[in-house]
């Protein structure tokens, strides 16, 4: 395993360069952690052939670990690192229409400047009732606030762009996609501290509780919607007139009829 959660990275010395890395913080394991522990009864129960997880490949296989799902490959634009399996435009994907079951986009949409075309790139490709993961940092929370603040620096975890879960919702809705479950995970503070973090403990219960909707992550599942066509009559279809008696007039009322 890739991932090596016994040599955490120190932030101040260390310029981070993928949030692959900053995983690897204490502030980044614990979140994982608790992301891993969410995430875990979904892919148990996932099932297919074909896996691609968009964003983080050095993560796919300790998060990807209980799933069901055959054959895991790893595709992203540009990187060098060893963990990739493909090399790729998301918007422009190599790969065969419906042929995909499962498609994992770890804070991908909030590091691009196409979100829409990578969307509607997933759809395509996806089998019908194919699964969609977005796993991506919550607007709405302390780690929304500090990246307010701190976006114009451009510093990892804190650059691009956090979109609030609703505006994710619509945009699946106008593709065809259904939600199935919006997890909320990890209530800790942003602090990279990790004594402070400890401390903080009660803090991070607290939000659970009274702010339930102030996660760090929103981990968003959706599935692949497909209507089946039912055949429907033209009414222009002429029908068959079948030999029967004609009805014989009724004499009006006050009307005298003679044989």
């Amino acid at each position: 395993m890739r991932f090596q959660r016994n040599k955490p990275i120190k932030v101040k010395q260390q310029k981070l360069s993928s949030i692959s890395e900053w995983y690897q913080t204490p502030l980044g394991e614990i979140l994982f952690s608790e992301l891993k522990s969410s995430l875990d009864p979904i892919l148990a129960t996932t099932f297919g052939y074909y896996l691609i997880q968009i964003g983080c490949a050095p993560l796919s296989e300790p998060l990807l670990e209980p799933c069901r799902v055959k054959y895991h490959f790893n595709l992203e634009t540009n990187s060098n690192s060893s963990d990739l399996d493909v090399k790729a435009h998301p918007a422009l994907l190599p790969i065969a229409t419906d042929s995909i079951d499962l498609i994992v986009l770890m804070h991908h949409l909030s590091n691009t400047k196409e979100p829409h075309a990578i969307l509607r790139e997933a759809f395509r490709v996806l089998i019908p009732e194919g699964k969609l993961i977005i796993i991506d940092f919550n607007p709405i929370s302390f780690w929304g606030l500090r990246h307010f603040f701190q976006s114009w620096l451009e510093k990892i975890p804190w650059s691009g762009h956090f979109y609030t879960a609703r505006r994710v919702t619509d945009w699946m809705k106008l593709l065809g996609f259904d939600k199935q479950k919006h997890l909320q995970v990890g209530y800790m503070p942003p602090i990279h501290h990790a004594g402070l973090i400890k401390k903080l403990s009660w803090l991070e219960k607290g939000m659970k509780s009274w702010l339930p909707f102030s996660s760090a992550l929103n981990v968003l599942v959706y599935n692949k919607n497909i209507c089946p066509m039912t055949p429907v009559r033209h009414r222009w279809v002429a029908r068959k007139l079948l030999p029967g008696k004609v009805a014989r007039p009724l004499v009006g009322r006050g009307m005298k009829y003679d044989k």
